[in-house]
């Protein structure tokens, strides 16, 4: 087990290793890259560049379908809402994303991200042939697929540095089959009853790491249940979209699971092979504690863009 004291907080982290920290499949000579578990393309350019930064061997079909995903993703995080805001008024995330939108395809789409922002055009009946009509735009589409897919890369990551044996040189790999992913929601979201439920109770859990990274565009958490083998996951990506999840046997999982609100909406027009459907964002309040990603008490002295484990 990694002694995480000997570790500097402020300094990056390259881990040697014999298997793949996302995989852990034997690597070595031409198979074997260096990765960084947040890839400094992945957040605006520069704010990786002084303090806290991990990095870890990987094979290459690993880090090449890391890559793939952090391509689109990291762009869709990082581009202004629908309004034409972006997160910041930050002058490297607006060179960031002019750069990227140059080149950076949607899957979904198949058109430059940047362009693939979703047209909205509803039409319903209201009775004597009149009808009402809605039309908007919503944030580019992220396959939960692929998005599920990236946060388990990132997080295996952070528990492969966290559970580092030195002498084996290599750390544990999460099973894939007990990582689950809750749900992914844009900022204008954070606020609704799924999210809350989420954090209070993962936040009354014994806390295992929080990453505050890249002036804040990277945050992780990890935190366990008392006496369970079940862990609550979060992630936060370019100050734009949060993706969370629990981690465990499906057995431990289930009371949670299962005191989880329910999804609704809060339009519904129609069916579901002929309808519409629309829920309202909640965001968090202005007043509100953002508690998700808040440093262990004892820890409030450091800098904002250092980890804090144990």
């Amino acid at each position: 087990m990694a002694d995480l004291l000997a570790y500097d907080p402020d300094r990056p982290v390259s881990l040697p290793g014999v298997k793949c920290a996302y995989c852990g499949g034997a690597i070595g000579g031409r198979a074997t890259t260096k990765d960084h578990v947040i890839a400094r393309r992945f957040v605006p350019e520069g704010t990786l560049t002084d303090g806290f930064h991990l990095q870890v061997k990987a094979c290459r079909p690993c880090n090449d379908r890391k890559a793939r995903l952090e391509d689109d993703i990291s762009l869709i995080t990082m581009l202004p809402d629908t309004a034409g805001r972006h997160v910041r008024d930050d002058e490297r995330l607006k060179r960031t994303v002019a750069r990227k939108a140059k080149g950076s395809v949607s899957p979904v789409t198949r058109k430059l991200a940047a362009q693939s922002y979703n047209k909205l055009d509803a039409r319903w009946p209201i009775g004597g042939g009149t009808s009402l009509t809605y039309s908007g735009l919503a944030m580019p589409t992220l396959e939960d697929r692929r998005v599920a897919e990236l946060a388990y890369l990132q997080v295996q990551g952070f528990c492969f540095f966290r559970s580092f044996d030195p002498v084996r040189q290599h750390g544990a790999w999460l099973q894939r089959d007990r990582f689950l992913m809750l749900g992914q929601l844009i900022d204008a979201d954070w606020g609704n009853p799924r999210m809350r439920h989420f954090v209070a109770a993962a936040r009354a859990w014994d806390t295992c790491c929080i990453v505050n990274l890249a002036d804040g565009y990277f945050r992780h958490a990890m935190f366990k249940m008392a006496d369970h083998d079940l862990w609550a996951w979060a992630l936060e990506w370019n100050g734009r979209l949060r993706v969370f999840g629990l981690y465990g046997e499906p057995g431990p999982r289930a009371p949670f699971l299962a005191g989880m609100p329910a999804v609704s909406a809060d339009f519904s027009h129609g069916d579901t092979t002929n309808g519409f459907a629309m829920r309202v964002d909640t965001p968090l309040g202005p007043d509100e504690d953002d508690m998700l990603f808040a440093p262990p008490d004892g820890f409030d002295e450091r800098r904002f863009s250092t980890p804090h484990w144990r």
